[in-house]
């Protein structure tokens, strides 16, 4: 799995790593102690698997090629600039970064650890929701994609996994701020990075090269109202060229 070990610590013992969270494409999220203050974090570092190792003994990352160089320091890159993107968000119902740092060759940041569940993980031991709790949980997204959306920021990947519920307060967080992409004032974007895709979520935009390279609001609105549907459901949504031949199907 080349994540880092249990008891790893980083930035001379301020995190402490605990257990790992989850691992995508690009990174693996911990959870870490911050022992100075004693209380739980989550920390994400930048760990593209597919370009990269790591030094058993070291826990710094190794890189196999020159070309591999320049990709991964692009992506390191694009990384950092997420988590500064995050980090000026301020709202209830978007996950809090507390701090970003450069170790073992490579970058990490801190973020509010939320205990609870995501929405796909209680679609799947509770099946379908009521349309009064669903609703409550949209209407707080949206909300804060609406926020996001104010500051030309698309989120791009909208889904029930990245919807954690906090245990305490049943309160929704946006998590896995991955795809999303900044837009400077003319509606341009300021980074180029691949556009990922989640089956079902994603409208037909997201398929094509280049089609959210300008701001585009609707592309969230889509895979919130996709995320509506899985909630109501139990299912995941169909594919929207299906939806273009068939229209949607009956919703309970």
């Amino acid at each position: 799995m080349n994540s880092l070990q249990i008891n790893t610590e980083l930035q001379n013992g301020k995190y402490r790593i605990i257990r790992v969270l989850g691992q995508g494409g690009f990174g693996i999220t911990y959870l870490a102690e911050h022992t100075m203050l004693d209380k739980m974090v989550a920390i994400k570092e930048f760990f593209p698997k597919e370009y990269c190792d790591r030094d058993e003994t070291t826990s710094h990352l190794t890189i196999g090629t020159k070309n591999s160089i320049e990709i991964v320091e692009m992506l390191k890159t694009k990384f950092i600039k997420e988590a500064r993107n995050i980090s000026k968000l301020h709202h209830n119902n978007i996950i809090t970064i507390h701090d970003i740092f450069q170790e073992n060759d490579t970058a990490y940041y801190v973020m509010e650890y939320v205990d609870g569940h995501s929405l796909s993980e209680l679609i799947k031991q509770k099946g379908a929701m009521t349309e009064s709790i669903a609703l409550g949980y949209i209407r707080k997204i949206a909300d804060a994609v609406g926020y996001m959306h104010s500051l030309s920021m698309n989120h791009l990947d909208l889904k029930p996994a990245n919807i954690m519920i906090r245990e305490c307060d049943n309160e929704p967080v946006l998590i896995d701020f991955g795809l999303s992409k900044q837009y400077d004032a003319s509606g341009g974007q300021t980074s180029t990075t691949p556009v990922g895709i989640s089956h079902g979520y994603a409208p037909i935009e997201q398929y094509r090269p280049g089609g959210v390279s300008s701001f585009t609001p609707q592309t969230d609105v889509y895979a919130l109202g996709a995320t509506l549907y899985a909630l109501l459901t139990g299912k995941t949504p169909p594919h929207y060229s299906d939806i273009l031949e068939d229209g949607l199907p009956e919703l309970p």
